[in-house]
């Protein structure tokens, strides 16, 4: 896969999480491209956003860390959730803001590694 490629693989899959109220079918129809592309894409980043998470049972500052699925979910979740409602994330998870915000940046910046 070309790096073009994955970038729109990337960004499909995102726009996907960031618009939950769109369907997949009116996704690919504003952005000009198939929807099973779109279907493919979001799939893909389900199935191996967990893989983007270390597997530690503590982090650096000592408490407890969800496992990398729970992770990819909170951050998932995270995108999809307006920045201001992070602390409800956290709150519904029992895990730090710091953490919510810094799994969202992961999922973001390392998204490109899941295609």
């Amino acid at each position: 896969m070309t790096s073009s490629s994955r970038q729109l693989c990337t960004t499909l899959a995102l726009l996907a999480v960031r618009k939950p109220q769109w369907s997949f079918e009116s996704l690919a129809q504003e952005l000009r491209v198939d929807a099973s592309l779109v279907k493919s894409c979001w799939r893909t980043l389900l199935e191996n956003a967990w893989r983007l998470y270390p597997r530690r049972a503590r982090s650096k500052s000592g408490h407890w860390q969800p496992d990398p699925s729970v992770k990819a979910m909170i951050a998932l979740a995270a995108y999809r959730a307006r920045p201001d409602q992070a602390g409800d994330i956290a709150r519904q998870y029992g895990v730090s803001l710091q953490d919510v915000k810094h799994w969202r940046r992961v999922l973001v910046r390392l998204a490109d590694q899941l295609f």
